[in-house]
């Protein structure tokens, strides 16, 4: 039985998610920000070593993903991971990135 139109679109949303943590900045700020909470984006970049226009950037993708949301505070942007849901993928990547590269060693 051929895959239906709703699992290839349902395969194709899991693609776009994946896609936007596919750089190594873009998880390191979710795993952050999944971690510590909302945070502005100069704690951010501080604490993960970032320029501001790279983290800018990324947080863009992030945020045009829905993995990642943005809420005001006065001036300040405060960046916030929208669901548990992304931190567990990420931190599952890693642990299973972890697991790959112990035992290939």
């Amino acid at each position: 039985m051929p895959i239906s139109a709703a699992e290839k679109a349902q395969a194709q949303r899991a693609a776009q998610l994946l896609a936007a943590l596919s750089h190594p900045g873009r998880l390191q700020i979710v795993w952050w920000l999944g971690r510590k909470g909302a945070q502005n984006a100069g704690e951010i970049a501080e604490k993960l070593d970032i320029e501001a226009s790279a983290l800018s950037h990324q947080l863009r993708i992030l945020r045009e993903a829905g993995l990642v949301k943005v809420n005001r505070n006065g001036r300040q942007k405060i960046y916030e991971v929208t669901d548990h849901h992304v931190q567990h993928i990420v931190e599952d990547a890693i642990k299973h990135a972890d697991e790959l590269h112990e035992a290939a060693i």
